[in-house]
């Protein structure tokens, strides 16, 4: 049993993972953010609180009457007679396959060889292990938009600007003249975006300046410059948070897509173990439904021989049609194991055994029958735990924590400032230009500011207005998560108890059809008449009957087996009872 300084850990442990989940909330919205906190604590203490005094339960079966009357030397027969173990060794009416061959390959395979390999090669799992490469290249691609930038700028000019008439000496034209001028500058420099939203920049002009006519002594000179600027937002768009909103939407993306892998694996590894046993359901079918034509054309031999004392046409006709319609069910058996069987080789994805091939996968592993302990607290913690669905779920949370953040600072009037100290030289040439600069004669200094409000704000009223209902609806839906994950666990729990219980009355059930069939056996060795009554009516049927409760058996069998695996994934803990470790693909290549 759980104590309760251990229920306590794990609510301190809910609530900083979901504070966590939904990041720094600003001032204005605060309230809003401890009201959803809690409104997620109060949902997971209902559940634990609700589930925290309940006793460990062990998985049984009440004791048969059937059961109770049989000898163990009785039942070992009966268990020789009919029954999965029965079967040992027996081969398979399969018929010819696609290729026309009537010997069929087969390759048996263990239940945890084809988990691992359905984990390895499964093309669903294939697909969801690219995901996390692609979105930890978004979360490259995001963090580059702070990445410093080099460019270079060139631009020629040349100009011919009419000019009106001047006048000179008292006397006056009329005729105006031509300004000719040639510019020649190229701008280098490296430009820095900042997380606070703004940018710094550094960079570097020089110029060749040629003007005709000119007032100055001399046409052609050229002029150097180094900049500094930097410009920063002071309320829209300002803030970290803000601005490394899309690194932290990739990163979040990057952590749902790995969630989304696990969740692909723990699938495709409880879709495998439950095509497993329902190709070992359908080979043993086949086995009972084989053995049972087997049966019936023993008999109907029989009952030809007597055509000529005591069996009518209409009684011979009868056992014929029994034995047709069993050799249907033995077709459709055969049918269903090839399929079973590909199915399971589509899962597993082997190029040993190709999904195109008719080789037959044989199941080697029997069917446990084992008892299993759970405790619903456990039960219930574990999956609101480590169910992927519900940790893509909270990310889902932060990823609208962080929506709305940038949606409230939408709302701030625009407020951006900059500031430039520029370095001034010229020269004759270039060398001369710049070797102005280090005399510090001539400096800029520039300072700006913009301000800009829409009217009424609506627009980014109504895009906040919009990120908060994504906020609460994002609560909701882990809300709901959780609901159908104790749902989920809480009826995986109960088909335990419930296939459990059905192998037990199916066996017993087996048995009695068997020992029925064993004294009706018993009676034609002492010598009772076999007439066509007791050999149609009764010893037909009763072999029937017998094939019937056999593949209850089996199908009980399968059924908790499959109901076993489904436990676990609603746990989330199916790849770790399958001895498979799950390591984040993304980390991995980092350390490579």
């Amino acid at each position: 049993m759980i104590k309760l300084s251990f229920l306590r850990e794990i609510a301190l442990c809910t609530a900083a993972s979901l504070l966590v989940a939904a990041g720094c909330a600003s001032p204005l919205e605060r309230s809003a953010e401890e009201a959803m906190r809690e409104q997620l604590l109060a949902s997971h203490r209902r559940y634990v609180s609700s589930v925290a005094a309940g006793p460990v339960i062990e998985v049984s079966r009440p004791p048969s009457e059937v059961e109770r009357e049989l000898t163990p030397e009785r039942t070992a027969e009966l268990d020789h007679m009919a029954g999965p173990d029965s079967y040992r060794g027996q081969t398979m009416r399969l018929g010819p396959d696609l290729q026309g061959n009537s010997e069929t390959d087969m390759a048996g395979i263990s239940l945890r060889r084809a988990i691992e390999l359905a984990v390895k090669n499964n093309l669903n799992v294939e697909v969801a292990r690219l995901s996390p490469a692609i979105t930890q290249a978004q979360v490259i691609a995001a963090e580059a938009a702070f990445d410093a930038v080099f460019y270079s700028t060139l631009t020629i000019e040349r100009t011919d600007t009419p000019r009106p008439g001047t006048a000179a000496g008292g006397f006056a034209s009329v005729f105006g003249g031509v300004q000719e001028r040639e510019v020649d500058a190229l701008t280098t420099g490296i430009r820095k975006p900042l997380t606070t939203g703004g940018q710094f920049a550094v960079q570097t002009t020089f110029a060749r300046n040629y003007d005709e006519p000119t007032f100055f002594l001399m046409p052609e000179y050229y002029t150097a410059n180094v900049e500094m600027i930097i410009t920063q937002p002071l309320l829209r768009g300002f803030g970290t948070d803000v601005n490394r909103a899309e690194i932290l939407l990739a990163q979040s993306g990057r952590h749902a897509s790995v969630q989304e892998l696990r969740r692909a694996l723990l699938q495709t590894a409880s879709d495998t173990e439950q095509a497993y046993w329902t190709l070992y359901f359908a080979r043993q079918r086949l086995l009972i439904q084989g053995r049972l034509l087997g049966r019936t054309e023993e008999d109907y031999e029989r009952i030809k021989k007597r055509q000529d004392f005591d069996v009518s046409p209409v009684r011979k006709t009868e056992a014929s049609s029994f034995v047709e319609l069993r050799r249907s069910e033995v077709i459709r058996a055969r049918q269903d194991v090839r399929v079973a069987s590909d199915a399971l080789k589509r899962l597993i994805h082997s190029s040993e055994l190709p999904i195109s091939g008719e080789t037959l996968i044989i199941p080697s592993d029997e069917p446990a029958d084992a008892t299993i302990r759970f405790n619903l607290l456990d039960a219930v913690t574990t999956a609101l735990q480590r169910r992927p669905e519900l940790q893509s779920a909270l990310l889902q949370i932060r990823d609208t924590a962080v929506r709305l953040r940038v949606a409230d600072n939408a709302r701030l009037p625009l407020l951006n400032v900059s500031a430039t100290m520029r370095y001034n030289g010229l020269g004759g040439g270039v060398d001369s230009a710049y070797g102005r600069l280090t005399d510090g004669d001539f400096i800029d200094y520039i300072l700006g500011a913009q301000f800009e409000q829409p009217i009424g704000n609506r627009a980014a009223e109504a895009f906040y207005t919009q990120r908060s209902l994504e906020r609460r609806q994002a609560v909701t839906a882990y809300q709901l998560a959780a609901q159908d994950v104790v749902l989920e666990v809480k009826n995986a729990m109960r088909n335990l108890l419930t296939a459990y219980e059905l192998i037990g009355s199916s066996r017993a059930g087996r048995r009695a059809a068997a020992d029925n069939l064993r004294a009706i056996e018993r009676q034609e060795e002492a010598g009772v008449a076999l007439t066509p009554e007791f050999l149609l009516d009764l010893k037909l049927n009763s072999q029937q009957r017998l094939a019937d409760a056999e593949t209850q058996e089996v199908q009980a069998l399968a059924d908790y087996n499959t109901s076993i695996a489904a436990y676990y994934r609603a746990l989330g803990t199916l790849l770790e009872r399958s001895g498979i470790e799950f390591q984040d693909p993304t980390s991995e290549r980092k350390r490579q």
